[in-house]
């Protein structure tokens, strides 16, 4: 016979699945948004080739590919201040290059974690960015310590414990609150992974700098 799961296992199970709910939630905002965007350039695509100014462009280029065609001279002249205009916008200066884009976020689902657990791992976090800063965690915590805490090159979401939620909303299912919020940090902060730690081992700061996905956590991409 199979062992009975003990009640830390179930938990860490629900957050889980909760936590992957969120992150499909924001995969699939992402997909509307990028049929959106492509619906929209499509329009103006069509709009563009519509107009006036489009079907002239279209004409000169059309000249200046086969000047014999017809209208020599005013296929030539078009050619020359085509030409003219490529030599300009050649010698002009260019822009300064755009700074980098931020670094992606990730998220870190840290629930049920002791105060001294969860400032440990608030610094093994700190450090792991400090030697290879190709993330910018989001702690998601229920350690009231840690409410309003400012720590540098790491975003901390407080979010209450389920006993506690369950006082103060007995209607609501606490697994649903995590899904909603673990969506919008993965929205806020570009976030492409969310990561559920398990509070009864977290990962160290060696751990964390083996392998992005550490033992003592399950990766939901």
């Amino acid at each position: 016979m199979f062992d009975e799961p003990d009640a830390a296992d179930l938990a860490l199970a629900r957050w889980q699945l909760a936590t992957l709910t969120g992150r499909l939630r924001c995969v699939e905002d992402e997909r509307d948004a990028a049929v959106r965007d492509r619906d929209r350039n499509r329009e103006l695509v069509l709009a563009l080739r519509r107009s006036r100014s489009y079907r002239l462009g279209r004409a000169l280029v059309d000249l200046a590919r086969d000047p014999m065609r017809c209208f020599p001279s005013i296929a030539g002249r078009a050619a020359r201040r085509l030409r003219r205009r490529a030599v300009i916008e050649a010698a002009r200066p260019r822009p300064a290059v755009p700074p980098a884009a931020p670094v992606p976020g990730r998220v870190y689902v840290a629930i049920g974690l002791s105060r001294d657990g969860s400032h440990a791992l608030i610094r093994a976090l700190r450090q792991r960015v400090l030697v290879d800063a190709d993330h910018l965690p989001v702690v998601v915590t229920d350690q009231p310590a840690l409410r309003g805490l400012q720590v540098p090159g790491v975003v901390l979401e407080y979010l209450p414990d389920p006993a506690t939620w369950s006082r103060h909303d007995p209607g609501a299912r606490w697994e649903a609150l995590l899904a909603g919020r673990v969506a919008q940090l993965c929205r806020d902060h570009r976030a492409s992974r969310a990561t559920v730690i398990d509070p009864r081992d977290p990962p160290t700061l060696a751990r964390l700098l083996e392998s992005v996905t550490d033992r003592s956590a399950v990766s939901l991409t």
